[in-house]
């Protein structure tokens, strides 16, 4: 078996075609479907790092602070929080505040400082602070904080009975190359890359990358045009005496629903001359990437790895400029009534990685094997995010994982966020399902508790809600076996149907 695996794996590699820039652009090659991630490469809720790319001098930390009853405290001061970089178990450096900024997603104008540009620890996958009441605080670190590794903040705040929540770790990739390379072509380097591209990196991502779709024929492969950019190059071993580049490139496609299509991965090695490493430090290091469109891929995920030190780049670009998927329910064509008798009603999901305007945002996590309830989500880091405008997960047993985030089928959580429109004020009626434990907040406030480990289990609640905006938040996690998660409403005057952020999208009057 393991001969045939590095059969398939030297196949891959010969049969891909990766091209640098002022070469020809050629396609990039399909290949077998990914190789599944280690179930225990992760240790579920641990505090895996965000990574800290030496483009600027400040730390840009998101929190969000919460009361005695879980409602976010807003009126949070500089004066009130204090930073701390940690080093050991006791060791702590106070470090000064060097801006703060109040977010609030229902005001168009925030108060407040605007911080300066710097590398942002974000509240899990970001879907926390598109619609949650938050703050923004940066700092610089000292030399220490610099330096290669892992590095821990500590955030304190003087108010009482405040709690919170925010990142606590960040990472900074290896910085000075080592004498014989760590990395090299083969067949674990090669499975390394792959579960990168199609699911994540294992490494934390120090190299960042931008990409743009590049307009072609229809009839044309998709191509893209993907560069590290300067601030990174520190992670990438490129000297003035070598001017040597060595990297990995992997690609892996999604179609709509977040399924897997297609994979690819090749490996470069170019000598620059002068010119080209003066353009290269000036705007970065910069690839023409050719993608097959079989399978209509709607997403692919580029992941780059410098052979030298192992730092890795990953990126997640949509192949289309606009997005197929902000149609209104109103203007999806109905099926007709023959179509809709012949097919079966199609069981929900928990989202595809395609974000889509104006829906849910759910933040992904692994977590620890044996967790009994839901953990504190905004203390965790955030494995990828889901999109969906509907929750009707109906109940069945869970023998596969989320397409394009983790192949694990147990052990996860999502915490949604959104917003929705309520165009009539009076009662609304919600009826919320889980297997297994889930809460549903409105407005901040917790509105159904199905928390815990249990089978398929629901409850309904009454609010009076006025006409205008609220937000909507529901955190799920799922142990093992069955899954279910199923939202349900009855605005007034209307028969319960499957809540879907379509049919609560804002007025057109009150854009």
């Amino acid at each position: 078996m393991e001969a045939n695996r590095l059969k398939t794996l030297a196949t891959l590699g010969s049969c891909m075609v990766f091209l640098l820039v002022a070469a020809p652009v050629q396609a990039w090659a399909q290949a077998a479907p990914p190789i599944q991630p280690r179930p225990d490469s992760r240790s579920g809720d641990r505090q895996v790092p965000y990574t800290l790319r030496v483009t600027t001098r400040e730390v840009l930390i998101d929190l969000i602070a919460r009361d005695q009853k879980n409602h976010p405290v807003t009126d949070l001061k500089e004066s009130d929080l204090q930073i701390f970089e940690v080093a050991g178990r006791s060791q702590k450096q106070l470090r000064t505040i060097s801006a703060f900024r109040v977010v609030d997603p229902a005001l168009e104008a925030n108060t407040g400082d605007t911080p300066s540009d710097g590398f942002r620890l974000a509240l899990g996958g970001g879907c926390a602070v598109r619609t949650t009441f938050h703050y923004q605080v940066a700092y610089q670190p000292s030399a220490d904080g610099w330096k290669s590794g892992h590095h821990e903040v500590l955030i304190t705040t003087s108010r009482a009975h405040t709690t919170l929540s925010y990142r606590h770790e960040y990472y900074v990739g290896e910085m000075n190359v080592p004498a014989k390379p760590r990395v090299r072509n083969g067949s674990v380097a090669d499975v390394d890359l792959e579960r990168a591209a199609c699911y994540r990196s294992e490494t934390p991502p120090s190299i960042a990358l931008k990409a743009h779709l590049v307009q072609t024929a229809d009839t044309d492969p998709l191509r893209y045009r993907l560069a590290i950019e300067p601030g990174s190059l520190a992670f990438v071993s490129l000297s003035d005496e070598a001017r040597r580049v060595e990297l990995d490139y992997g690609a892996c496609t999604f179609n709509a629903e977040g399924h897997f299509l297609n994979y690819g991965h090749k490996s470069a090695e170019e000598v620059l001359s002068p010119k080209e490493y003066a353009r290269v430090l000036a705007v970065g290091f910069s690839t023409l990437v050719d993608l097959p469109r079989q399978g209509g891929p709607a997403l692919v995920r580029f992941v780059v790895r410098d052979r030298e030190t192992g730092n890795m780049g990953t990126i997640d670009v949509p192949t289309t400029i606009v997005d197929p998927m902000e149609l209104t329910k109103s203007q999806v064509k109905a099926p007709r009534k023959w179509e809709a008798k012949q097919k079966p009603e199609t069981l929900g999901s928990f989202g595809s990685i395609l974000p889509k305007s104006d829906s849910l945002c759910g933040d992904v996590y692994e977590l620890t094997p044996g967790t009994r309830a839901l953990p504190d989500f905004g203390t965790m880091e955030a494995i990828g995010a889901l999109y969906t405008y509907s929750l009707n997960v109906t109940y069945r047993y869970a023998d596969k994982g989320l397409p394009g985030v983790t192949s694990r089928p147990e052990w996860f959580g999502i915490d949604y966020y959104g917003e929705f429109w309520a165009k009539v004020a009076g009662a609304y009626h919600f009826k919320m399902s889980s297997d297994d434990g889930a809460v549903l907040y409105i407005d901040d406030n917790s509105v159904i508790d199905l928390d815990r480990v249990h089978t398929i289990l629901g409850a309904a609640k009454t609010l009076d809600l006025t006409e205008g905006r609220h937000t909507i938040h529901i955190r799920y996690f799922q142990e093992t076996m069955h899954v279910a998660l199923i939202l349900k409403v009855q605005a007034p005057g209307e028969d319960f149907k499957v809540f879907d952020l379509r049919d609560f999208n804002r007025p057109a009057e009150a854009q």
